[in-house]
């Protein structure tokens, strides 16, 4: 894993996974999936955390109500959403390839 800057991080690739880090604070894991090719001083991102799938605002708050009294609804890792905060001086914890292979493997255990 390493930190970077968000000038070094829009020079990434598509496909590359993150998550927002501010000093010893990682926050939700993300996998970029635009770059500079399509877009100067923005991204677009698809979020691995709290995805569930919905179709507005509302939605998401119905079926957050409708899971916290139990029931089961399906996440959707193919949202994507776009960053839209331009700050500067926002950090990113880059996960390597060998980061999220270990991720990987660590998430299959739990389903074995």
């Amino acid at each position: 894993m390493k930190i970077l800057t968000r000038k070094e991080f829009m020079k990434l690739p598509i496909e590359t996974v993150f998550s927002y880090y501010e000093p010893t604070c990682f926050r939700e894991l993300n996998i970029k999936v635009s770059d500079l090719s399509e877009w100067e001083t923005d991204f677009l991102f698809d979020p691995l955390v709290g995805q569930i799938k919905t179709i507005s605002s509302d939605d998401f708050s119905d079926k957050c109500e409708r899971m916290e009294k139990g029931e089961s609804l399906p996440m959707d890792f193919e949202f994507t959403g776009r960053e839209g905060l331009f700050d500067k001086e926002q950090l990113f914890a880059i996960y390597e390839k060998e980061d999220v292979k270990k991720l990987i493997i660590r998430l299959q255990k739990t389903i074995n």
